[in-house]
């Protein structure tokens, strides 16, 4: 009898040491549990309005009604407030009642295991979870109160449908706040949480139903409410009807958008998940109306003046996961820095064939016009003349604009391909460079986040514009230069590429077209609004500037143009450098008739002296005779 006491208690003390170790072993690195819980951020419009229902919103113990508690640990919890953690009554309890009626329905699982298995197991049925389950009880009860535990559960419970927490739920399926729902409504979000997507409303209405009677009469059994409460109750649970209240539907981009810049702001979710309000600078009618854009179709909007996002929507906004090709929305960064520079926008630019190493560059419609002003270049969005400018202003002086001026974060390529739009940008990038343009020269950072209100309503955080840079003047100030462009910009809606864009109103805007994306960017003083397409054979003037158009509709455009003045004079450049002349492909063309001898004069009378006597010795290497006739015409041309 002796040895059978001593092995019965060596046997003891083994157990319990090894449910000791394994209970330290499987507690000792666990979380915080409210870092677990999910998030409760409620994201609202600039007006006020909230966004979407939040998938989980917290809500304080003490705001809960007292019949909605009762009808909570009468359903899943009798003994919460008199058990460890777990319940060895209620575990035995479950084990008669699933013999007795040969089921395993009932689990004898405590509020505190249900909420160690919500934040950090696995819904998996294996004795390894239900062990830790009961270790996680264990050292939740040991950390916190039992109001701290019955909180959590509250506001992190599944419920079906993307919802964890009873508030959420409440306002979900009824439209109302917790505090708010009746004795019904309670027993009805209680009778869900044995399973969360078969027992809501919105599955199955008369389940839902019958479940709500199971916890009436479980209040009824403990003595929480007497028979005429409990008759009253089920007659009215009988009669009631439902529909749904609430939509949930969240633009998961916008949401990551917000918690990238809270981060950065230095706010983690942790601290902001507990009911926190999110006021985002967007605008409610332009993001609703752009809710409905295929996924092809990315927009965002901004306000050049602030750089608050007015609209963000679509996979694929920022840098780098949005990089795209710019196309000829590049143009007028680099048309702006030679405004800056002193070039009038009359000067004269060479559209003739360019072949620059093994690149040939063309013109959209694939002819030539001779000589161009830089005006008609950038309205008609001319291949040839822009990079005659490119070339003329210099490829590092352009980068070093578009890099340490405009801030401009993305891909360069290491060629002359870029003047056409080889640089890889996201479309808030775009946005960023092109406000310089539109508010007279100071790049600001775009920023989403408003205001922060904490869970009493007090203001934690107000945002202000954040400056990057403020662009050099040079022999035009950059309000001067931003004038003398902009009035061009609008002449691309009025009568180039952008017509499609055109309002009743003034806009300013430049299409864009690359392999995979055609975009058109535009807007005024108070609103720049960048469209970028995705596919293959698009051009930016055909479908993407009659998104934008139709996106505008829905927002209070005004066309607010700036009126800054012009002082600085500016330089008509009239004689032209000859550049990479393809004067094979000239030369073809004179034979074939396309080009004509005289209109060949006509453009090489203006090159300067270095570039003509570049440009003959080209021509003579190939046709002296040629060579000889076009020098005679041209002394000719420039003595008469």
């Amino acid at each position: 009898m002796r040895w059978k006491l001593i092995g019965f208690l060596c046997g003891f003390l083994l157990s319990v040491s090894v449910l000791f170790y394994l209970y330290v072993d499987f507690t000792k690195d666990l979380d915080s549990p409210e870092s677990k819980i999910p998030t409760g951020l409620l994201l609202m419009y600039s007006d006020g309005t909230p966004m979407s229902l939040p998938r989980s919103f917290w809500v304080k113990l003490e705001d809960v009604p007292p019949y909605f508690l009762n009808a909570l640990l009468v359903s899943e919890d009798k003994r919460f407030y008199h058990h460890p953690g777990v319940d060895p009554i209620g575990i035995a309890r479950a084990i008669v009642r699933n013999i007795s009626t040969m089921s395993i329905n009932e689990g004898g699982s405590t509020i505190t295991q249900q909420l160690a298995r919500t934040l950090y197991l696995t819904p998996s049925m294996t004795w390894q979870r239900k062990l830790k389950e009961m270790f996680i009880a264990f050292w939740l009860e040991r950390h916190r109160t039992k109001e701290e535990i019955l909180q959590m559960y509250i506001n992190s419970v599944y419920m079906g449908n993307g919802l964890y927490g009873f508030a959420s739920a409440s306002r979900y399926y009824f439209g109302k706040e917790l505090s708010d729902v009746t004795l019904n409504e309670a027993a009805i979000l209680v009778g869900i949480v044995r399973s969360p997507e078969n027992f809501n409303p919105l599955k199955d209405w008369q389940i839902s139903k019958r479940k709500a009677r199971t916890v009436l009469n479980a209040l009824l059994d403990e003595g929480y409410i007497n028979g005429s409460v409990h008759k009253k109750a089920l007659e009215e649970l009988e009669s009631m009807n439902y529909t749904r209240k609430v939509r949930i539907d969240m633009d998961e981009e916008i949401f990551w958008r917000v918690v990238r810049e809270l981060q950065r702001l230095g706010y983690g979710l942790d601290e902001l998940r507990q009911g926190y309000k999110i006021h985002t600078t967007l605008d409610r009618n332009l993001s609703q109306a752009a809710s409905n854009l295929p996924r092809t179709v990315i927009a965002e909007a901004i306000d050049p003046l602030s750089g608050a996002v007015l609209l963000y929507k679509g996979v694929g906004l920022t840098y780098p996961e949005g990089s795209r090709l710019l196309g000829s929305a590049i143009k007028p960064f680099y048309y702006y820095l030679a405004i800056l520079e002193g070039w009038s926008i009359d000067s004269e630019l060479m559209d003739l064939p360019l072949k620059i190493g093994d690149w040939t560059p063309e013109n959209f419609d694939k002819s030539y016009r001779g000589i161009v002003t830089m005006r008609q270049a950038l309205v008609d969005s001319l291949n040839i003349p822009s990079v005659n400018l490119f070339m003329q202003l210099g490829r590092e002086k352009v980068v070093e604009f578009l890099k340490n001026e405009l801030k401009i974060a993305g891909y360069y390529p290491e060629d002359m391909t870029i003047a056409l739009g080889t640089l890889e940008m996201a479309p808030e990038e775009v946005l960023k460079a092109y406000s310089a343009i539109f508010n007279g020269g100071v790049v600001l950072q775009p920023y989403i986040v408003k205001r922060i209100e904490d869970v009493n309503g007090r203001t934690i955080y107000e945002a202000s514009p954040k400056v990057l840079n403020v662009v050099k003047a040079r022999r035009l100030s950059p309000p001067e230069a931003s004038m003398v462009l902009l009035n061009v910009m609008r002449e691309v809606v009025e009568r180039g590429t952008g017509v499609r864009a055109r309002q009743r109103v003034p806009v300013a805007g430049k299409t864009g077209t690359s392999l995979k994306t055609a975009w058109f960017v535009g807007g005024d003083q108070t609103f720049l609004m960048a469209v970028a397409v995705d596919g293959t054979n698009l051009t930016g003037g055909v479908h993407a500037a009659p998104i934008w158009s139709q996106l505008l509709s829905n927002y209070s455009y005004v066309g607010k143009m700036p009126n800054w003045r012009v002082q600085a004079s500016l330089s008509t450049k009239t004689t032209l450098p000859s550049l990479t002349l393809d004067v094979n492909r000239i030369i073809q063309w004179l034979n074939e008739g396309t080009l004509s001898v005289d209109a060949l004069v006509e453009i090489a009378s203006k090159l300067d002296s270095a570039a003509l006597l570049d440009f003959l010795s080209s021509i003579n290497e190939r046709s002296p005779q040629l060579a000889k006739e076009l020098w005679e015409k041209i002394k000719f041309k420039r003595s008469w």
